[in-house]
């Protein structure tokens, strides 16, 4: 069976570590980032790679450069046929791209070359694409531009948001993982078509807020990218008002002549607000510093009415 040492941090690269030992494969090393400290306590949080690695007894290596003789030589010193890199944080330098015999491998939560960057997930759901998908690739020195290994292709929902969706691109990975490493030798790379990548940069705060005057589809997908948590966010009488919970409505002409942002309609569901074309229902919401509400509260609790308006932010 082949060496591997798997390189990853976050919750996304778990299952495919999982399902390489479940096929049978030896992963002697895991390589993660440092732990961090997180919360009101500032306390040191392992990364759920390391706590998977220690529940399996996988040696756990969290280097802070990568590129310094002894973190090449801790890889090195296990024969790697395999590196697995799976959201491991970091750019790898090109001495450990040659350590492998065979080389490194990259699982990416897109239909590549689209979405090349930190947030494709996210990115594929602002842009309101109807297909995903998964990846293998050999790791280059560029920025997701290697060679083509397995690629799965899946539908989008169009009320699917970026909570599912990536549990279901972690399950459809970690088999594809497996099926790369399995099948590596019979496999023919494929080079990527340079002239049609895309790029989903790191994501910020401000890509949260709504901005009204944008069409109904063009937020939902906006709320889509961004829900269950942390929420797409606007302003309401001079303070943050976090949206949980939007559907997108149909439009029977009462939008046409309000200004974006203007609350329309409210029911025992919560309320409507006008977009520059269409409408959204607001459904459950969180006021600044409170916790999430059933919109209809919302609108009890602080006495919403008609033609009051969300602000940008």
């Amino acid at each position: 069976m082949p060496n591997i040492v798997f390189m990853g941090t976050p919750e996304f690269a778990v299952p495919s570590m999982d399902a390489l030992l479940k096929a049978g494969y030896n992963i002697p090393l895991l390589v993660c980032q440092p732990d961090k400290k997180k919360g009101r306590g500032q306390k040191l949080q392992f990364p759920p790679t390391k706590e998977f690695a220690l529940q399996n007894n996988i040696e756990v290596f969290q280097p802070t450069r990568l590129k310094d003789s002894a973190s090449i030589d801790k890889i090195a010193s296990f024969n790697p046929d395999f590196c697995v890199v799976i959201a491991y944080g970091r750019i790898l330098p090109k001495e450990i791209l040659e350590l492998p015999k065979k080389g490194c491998i990259n699982l990416h939560a897109s239909l590549l070359p689209a979405w090349r960057g930190a947030a494709p997930i996210q990115f594929s759901l602002l842009n309101g694409d109807t297909k995903t998908g998964v990846c293998t690739m050999l790791i280059d020195e560029g920025m997701d531009t290697g060679d083509l290994l397995r690629t799965h292709e899946t539908d989008v929902g169009p009320h699917e948001c970026v909570a599912e969706l990536t549990q279901r691109l972690i399950k459809i990975g970690a088999d594809l993982v497996v099926e790369t490493i399995r099948g590596f030798d019979s496999i023919q790379p494929v080079q990527q078509d340079h002239d049609k990548a895309t790029y989903a940069r790191l994501l910020t705060k401000e890509d949260r807020y709504i901005n009204w005057s944008k069409n109904a589809a063009e937020i939902y997908c906006q709320y889509r990218a961004f829900s269950p948590s942390p929420g797409v966010v606007t302003g309401f009488r001079g303070k943050r008002l976090t949206i949980k919970k939007m559907d997108w409505v149909e439009d029977n002409g009462d939008s046409a002549s309000a200004a974006p942002g203007t609350i329309l309609t409210i029911d025992k569901s919560g309320f409507t607000v006008a977009c520059g074309q269409g409408k959204i229902s607001i459904l459950n919401c969180q006021p600044e510093s409170k916790k999430a509400i059933p919109a209809k509260d919302f609108v009890n609790g602080y006495q919403v009415k008609t033609g009051e308006i969300l602000t940008d932010l």
